[in-house]
Formats: structure tokens, C-alpha cells, sequence
């Protein structure tokens, strides 16, 4: 089970250096199962498959505690019919919210509690609450990442992008278990581009497996769960929150981004992206500033900007646009996009996204970026 490092710092101080409060079934002999096919597995599936973690974070919300779990599928009977306490009382299970992806729990706990217990089965685990810091990004404008040992130029470039184009104030990292450096490290990395607040939320859980090509089903649990961590935890009263990876840079010919979903009637914006690549001499490592390039490729997925407290806050936040959101085609946005930097990546997915490419250079593309990052 992960440290709890205490996250509560003075009222004023803009970094943030935090762990999920999780609880593991490791030792217990009790596991997650697995509802993909196996014709839908690829041979690396069971050692990415995270069969034991039961939540990753427990959050308080007032007189409730959140519990953000992968799909608890059967391990839902270790909440209904265990025992859970918390500073040594009981407490009562609410309810069980059953999302695409994750599941959410809310836990009846009083606010002078510091930790949970469980018991089921005869397994127990113990885990702090993690606090309420919602407060200290009331307002801001705000994005949300996940990352692992991506370089911490690539962040700080990033940072740095949106702050001058779109008036970025606040920055949450997930830290999916970086090795090259430390939450500090990163957080040191990010403090010369002059953010109000930034934070890495250590969550060191098996991002999950990639689906095999043939096949439904996937079991990519820790992402969506850890977006709507961060929501409950920090981003929930932040004035818009722009969720979109570190290799993606969020252009926009009418302003901020921020501002357009502030505007917007839903309180939301989705727009589209377009793979760059540096030219075909460019060599790794790369910058987003070598991305100079288009490629003629389809459009990438669409990324959003939501405001955590408008017309939408009752949906759950996921990858590419709010779970259950029917109404796609009334957010979408021509004037903004995304530039998708084909060489800011470790190769995680294991292919070359710099290789066999039709290249287009555009004079203003590179413009934009030597104005803004140099």
C-alpha cells in the first residue's frame, strides 16, 4: 500500500505532492476477475491486468467518503457484506455508482475520521482518508494528465503552451509510476513557469492492458478512475478543467479554451486533433517545438473542457468526452483543435509513431511554435 505523504500545505503554497489512499488484495487469495475474452487478450494481458487493487483512493466529500475502484465486478460482495470502519466504528455503504470503466462507492463517514478498515473474508486492509483540497484550485483554470516518465521537459513545455495561449493557472499530473524521477523532481521542474498551483498524485496501479486488435472487451481501469480522483479530490471547483495528454497542444483561433467552455451553454467544449511530426531528418529526442509538420492521417479523437460545476457535472469524466454524453455534436468546435506531437512519447504502446509518414511542412505551424516555446 502506497505512503501517504501529507499533502496539507500552507494556504499558499502552489505545489502538491500526493499518494492515493488504496487498498490492495495482494496475499489474500482473493482476485479480480476477468471478463475479456481470450481471443481479445494480448500475451502480455495477465501481468498487465490489475486483479488486486480494490480502490485507489478514498476521498472525502463532507460527510461522505468516496472510494474509486477498478470494476469491482464480484468483488462488490467485499463492500456489501464486509466489514468497514472507520477510526474503529462502523460505517454504512451507501451506494454503488457502476461506471463503464470504474466503480464508485460513498461511504457514510463521519468528518473527524482519519482512516478506513475493512474486513471480508478473512482479509483486512487498512488505508488513511485523503483530504478534500478542492478549495485550493477553486476558480483556476486547470488541466489534468496522466504520465508516466514522460520527460519533464515535455510537461514543463506543455505547461508553458497553454498558459500563454489559453491562460493555464493549475496543472494535476497522475503519476502512473515513474522511475526517472520523483514527484518532487517534477514538481520542482514545473515552478519556473509561474503556475498558482500544481500537483502530482502518485497512483502507482496497473494502468492496465491494451486490448488485442481482434476481439472486444479491454480492462483499462485506472485512467478514468484517476481523472474522476482528481476531480473529487482537487479540480471540482476549478472555474474549467482542460483534459488532453502531454503530447497534445490545444490551439484555438478565438481565445482561450477555458473561456469558450465558460461561455458554452453545456459548460463544455470537445474539439478534434491533427497528428505533427518533425521533418524527416529529425531525430529523438524530441520537443514539441520540432513538430513542424502535418501529417495526412484521420482525425485524432476528440479531447474537452468542462466546467466541473455547470449543466454537466452529474456525468462521469472519461478519456475523450464525459461518460453517457449524448450530445456530442452540440459542444464540438471547429475554431479549436489539437496538434497531436507524434514524437513526444516512450513508445509505451510499443510502436514507432515517427515511422513510414507523409509529411507536409507548414510555415505557420512552426511560427506558432517558435513564438511559444522557442
Amino acid at each position: 500500500m502506497p505512503k501517504l505523504t501529507d499533502p496539507a500545505p500552507a494556504p499558499d503554497a502552489p505545489l502538491l505532492d500526493a499518494s492515493g489512499a488504496a487498498v490492495s488484495l495482494l496475499g489474500s487469495g482473493i482476485k479480480r476477475q476477468i471478463r475479456v475474452p481470450e481471443a481479445a487478450r494480448p500475451p502480455e494481458f495477465d501481468a498487465q491486468y490489475d486483479a488486486d487493487t480494490l480502490w485507489y483512493d478514498a476521498v472525502r466529500q463532507g460527510e461522505d467518503v468516496l472510494l474509486f475502484c477498478p470494476k469491482l465486478w464480484d468483488l462488490a460482495r467485499l463492500l456489501k457484506r464486509g466489514e468497514i470502519t472507520a477510526d474503529g466504528a462502523p460505517v454504512q455503504l451507501r451506494t454503488i455508482r457502476y461506471h463503464r470503466r470504474h466503480d464508485v462507492a460513498r461511504l457514510a463517514v463521519p468528518r473527524s475520521a482519519h482512516g478506513l478498515r475493512i474486513e471480508a473474508e478473512g482479509w483486512s486492509a487498512s488505508c488513511p482518508i485523503s483530504p478534500d483540497q478542492r478549495d485550493l484550485f477553486a476558480g483556476l483554470n486547470a488541466s489534468l494528465h496522466i504520465s508516466r516518465d514522460n520527460a519533464p521537459e515535455w510537461i514543463v513545455d506543455w505547461a508553458r503552451w497553454h498558459k500563454a495561449r489559453h491562460g493555464l493557472q493549475a496543472m494535476v499530473v497522475i503519476d502512473n509510476g515513474s522511475t526517472a524521477y520523483t514527484p518532487a523532481e517534477l514538481l520542482a521542474a514545473l515552478a519556473p513557469v509561474g503556475l498558482t498551483r500544481a500537483a502530482v498524485l502518485s497512483l502507482p496501479q496497473p494502468y492496465g492492458p491494451v486490448r488485442a486488435k481482434q476481439g472486444g472487451g479491454g480492462a483499462k481501469f485506472l485512467q478514468p478512475a484517476a481523472l474522476n480522483i482528481v476531480r473529487a479530490r482537487f479540480l471540482g471547483r476549478a472555474r474549467a478543467v482542460l483534459n488532453a495528454d502531454i503530447d497534445e497542444l490545444v490551439w484555438s483561433t478565438t481565445g482561450s479554451v477555458f473561456d469558450a467552455a465558460v461561455a458554452s451553454r453545456l459548460g463544455m467544449v470537445s474539439f478534434a486533433g491533427r497528428w505533427t511530426c518533425p521533418p524527416g531528418q529529425a531525430q529523438p529526442p524530441l520537443r514539441h517545438a520540432d513538430h513542424v509538420c502535418y501529417m495526412d492521417h484521420r482525425p485524432c479523437p476528440t479531447k474537452y473542457c468542462i466546467v466541473p460545476e455547470g449543466p454537466l457535472r452529474w456525468l462521469s469524466w472519461d478519456v475523450h468526452r464525459p461518460e453517457r454524453f449524448p450530445l456530442g455534436r452540440f459542444t464540438r468546435r471547429e475554431d479549436i483543435g489539437y496538434f497531436h506531437c507524434r514524437g513526444v512519447t516512450t513508445n509505451w504502446k510499443s510502436y514507432n509513431r515517427l515511422k513510414a509518414r507523409d509529411v507536409t511542412p507548414d510555415p505557420h505551424l512552426e511560427q506558432m511554435l517558435a513564438e511559444t516555446l522557442g
